[in-house]
C-alpha cells in the first residue's frame, strides 16, 4: 500500500513510522492554519520540511536537512532531530504522545502560541537526547513528568507564561547539565527542595510570578556558576540564603514581592558582578553597609522600598563610584539621609547609557530634590 495522505511511503518503508508521526503532529496542531508551513505533506523528505530543516547542536547537516544519519533494525534512514517552529507560528493543539518515539530529538521550539493539555511522558521516555525545550507562552498545564528526570543532556528548558501547575517538580534537581530554566508565570506551589542549589551549571534560575512558598534553598558553594537567580513574586518567607554570596558571578538577584525576613547577607557584599538588586516587597530589616564594599562597584538596579524594617542612613557616597546607576527605589522604608547633587545629575537624558532612569524616596526622611516623592504609601510629587 501507498498512502499520499501525509507519509508518502510505503508502509514496509524503514522511514514510514517517522513520517508518520510528523504527519500526526501536524494534524494535532491544525496545521491548515500554520502560518509557516512550507514543505509539510510534500513528498519532500520530513527533514526538509519548514521547523525540521536547520541546524542544532548535534543535529543537522548538509544533504540531509534537520535529520541525523542513523540506522536500526528497519533499515537506514535520516531520523529527525529538531523541531523548531519558532514563535507565533499559530500552532493549536496538543503533543502527540506519538512524538515519544523520535528518540533521535535534540531540539524543540514552539513558543508563543497554542500549545494545550499536558506533556507526554512518553517525550520524557523518548527524548532522552534532548538537550532544548523551548515552550514558552502557550496554555499548558499540569507538571513535569518524572519521565524527563535524570537527561544528561537537557541543559535549556523555557515553560514560561503558561499554567502548569501543581508541586514544583523535583524532575529539575536530577539534570545535572541544566544551564537555564525559564518557569517564570505560572501556577506552581509547595516549595523549592535543597537540589537546586546543587546544580553546578545552572546559570539562570527564572521562577517568577508563582506561588511557591517555604525556604530558598541554601545550598550553593563556591563552584556554582549562578548569574540570575529570580524568585520574585512568589510566598516566601525565609531569609535571603546565606550561601548564595558564594555564587561569584551573580549579576542579577530579584526577590521582590515575597514575605522575605531578616537583612542583606554580610556574604552578598562580595559579590563584584552584581548589577541588578531588587528585594523590595518583602519584611526586610537592617540596613545598607556603610562602608564601601565590592558589591557597591558594579551595582546598577537597587529597589528595597517597601520593607519598613529597612532603615539606617542610604550610603549615597558608595553608589557615587559607580559609573552606571539606572535605579533606586528607598520609598517605604525608614531610611534617612540626603542624595547628592551629583545622583541627582545622572537624571540627564544627554547622558544616555549611564543615566539613571528612576529614584524614589520618603523625601521627609531623605532629602532629595531630583527623586519621586512618596508619602505614607502614595506619590506626593515627581521629578521634574
Amino acid at each position: 500500500p501507498n498512502s499520499r495522505g501525509g507519509t508518502g511511503l510505503s508502509i514496509d518503508d524503514a522511514g514510514f513510522t517517522q513520517r508518520y508521526i510528523m504527519a500526526l503532529f501536524y494534524y494535532a496542531m491544525d496545521g491548515d492554519n500554520w502560518v509557516q508551513k512550507q514543505g509539510w505533506l510534500s513528498e519532500k523528505s520530513e527533514c526538509e520540511w519548514f521547523g525540521i530543516d536547520g541546524f542544532s547542536a548535534g543535529c543537522g547537516s548538509d544533504g540531509i536537512g534537520g535529520c541525523i544519519k542513523r540506522s536500526d533494525f528497519k533499515g537506514d534512514y535520516n531520523k529527525v532531530c529538531r523541531l523548531s517552529m519558532g514563535r507565533l507560528n499559530n500552532l493549536f493543539g496538543e503533543f502527540p504522545k506519538e512524538m515519544g518515539q523520535l528518540e533521535e530529538m535534540r531540539y524543540v521550539e514552539i513558543q508563543d502560541d497554542w500549545l494545550i493539555g499536558t506533556i507526554p511522558t512518553e517525550l520524557g521516555r523518548g527524548w532522552r537526547k534532548l538537550h532544548t525545550f523551548l515552550i514558552g507562552g502557550n496554555v499548558m498545564h499540569g507538571g513535569i513528568p518524572s519521565s524527563f528526570a535524570n537527561n544528561e543532556f537537557l541543559g535549556t528548558v523555557f515553560i514560561d507564561r503558561n499554567n502548569f501547575n501543581g508541586t514544583w517538580p523535583t524532575v529539575f534537581d536530577t539534570l545535572t547539565n541544566l544551564e537555564w530554566l525559564d518557569a517564570e508565570g505560572n501556577d506552581f506551589t509547595g516549595t523549592l527542595t535543597p537540589g537546586i542549589g546543587e546544580l553546578k551549571s545552572l546559570r539562570i534560575f527564572n521562577i517568577n510570578n508563582n506561588s511557591i512558598s517555604g525556604n530558598l534553598p541554601d545550598t550553593f558553594d563556591e563552584s556554582n556558576l549562578m548569574e540570575d537567580f529570580e524568585v520574585a513574586h512568589n510566598k516566601f518567607s525565609s531569609t535571603l540564603p546565606e550561601s548564595l554570596g558564594k555564587a561569584k558571578f551573580l549579576k542579577d538577584l530579584r526577590a521582590s514581592g515575597n514575605q522575605i525576613s531578616g537583612g542583606i547577607p554580610v556574604s552578598y557584599y562580595n559579590l563584584k558582578n552584581l548589577e541588578e538588586l531588587y528585594l523590595d516587597n518583602n519584611r526586610m530589616v537592617g540596613e545598607l553597609p556603610q562602608t564601601y564594599e565590592p558589591f557597591y562597584d558594579g551595582l546598577q538596579e537597587l529597589s528595597v522600598h517597601t520593607n519598613m524594617g529597612m532603615k539606617g542612613r542610604f550610603p549615597v557616597e558608595n553608589f557615587e563610584k559607580t559609573l552606571r546607576v539606572k535605579v533606586i527605589e528607598l520609598h517605604n522604608t525608614e531610611m534617612t539621609g540626603q542624595i547628592s547633587e551629583n545622583i541627582c545629575g545622572r537624571l540627564d537624558p544627554d547622558l544616555s547609557y549611564t543615566r539613571l532612569k528612576t529614584i524614589t524616596a520618603d523625601c521627609e526622611k531623605i532629602k532629595c530634590s531630583c527623586c519621586t516623592c512618596y508619602k505614607d504609601g502614595k506619590i506626593e510629587s515627581t521629578y521634574p
